[in-house]
């Protein structure tokens, strides 16, 4: 088989095999199989066991985030400019927070997806410190909590458009004024 053919297999098994985990993260490797419409066989070459193929998809997910992350990077957008731009990018691929939520456990330890977790938090961290230079966040919150933070409205986010709870456009707007102006009545 050349190279360009096993490229074209491995990303049909992982696109099938992500829509699969992402509607059933306990499905069988014969499940995924079926839906690759692939044998056994050839799966297992490809990804000899089940984590194998669930930490390739997390690593996917994870450097697709990066990936979408990098032109805000490369841009002069700083602090809140930023953030807003990150969410409207990372909202589309929702169902990579999703898919990641649902299988954290199993591959938070290894190097690699920690790594990718790690860069994409101090990236984030560092629009937070610039947003609290620039006065539109509070500068008394530690900028690692109001990544957290974000950090899990992003997955909330996923959890809700998977759901089909809201517009994404809805979400947007929730998530970044819920960020930014926080979850006081204005009567308060």
């Amino acid at each position: 088989m050349t190279d360009r053919r096993i490229q074209k297999s491995n990303r049909a098994l992982l696109d099938a095999s992500f829509q699969v985990l992402l509607k059933n993260p306990h499905a069988s490797l014969s499940e995924v199989a079926k839906q690759a419409e692939v044998g056994r066989a050839t799966l297992y070459r490809h990804f000899p066991t089940r984590e194998n193929l669930i930490k390739a998809i997390a690593i996917e997910s994870l450097q697709l985030i990066k990936n979408s992350m990098t032109p805000i990077v490369t841009s002069d957008l700083q602090g809140k400019a930023a953030i807003h731009r990150m969410v409207k990018v990372l909202l589309p691929i929702a169902d990579r927070f999703h898919f990641l939520q649902m299988i954290w456990t199993l591959v938070e330890f290894d190097q690699q997806v920690w790594r990718l977790y790690e860069e994409q938090m101090a990236t984030i961290k560092c629009w937070i410190l610039q947003g609290q230079r620039q006065g539109v966040l509070n500068p008394d919150l530690a900028a690692d909590w109001i990544v957290s933070v974000l950090d899990s409205m992003l997955y909330s986010a996923s959890w809700i458009i998977a759901n089909n709870m809201m517009e994404t456009t809805q979400i947007e707007q929730q998530l970044l004024q819920t960020l930014f102006e926080g979850i006081q009545s204005n009567e308060a």
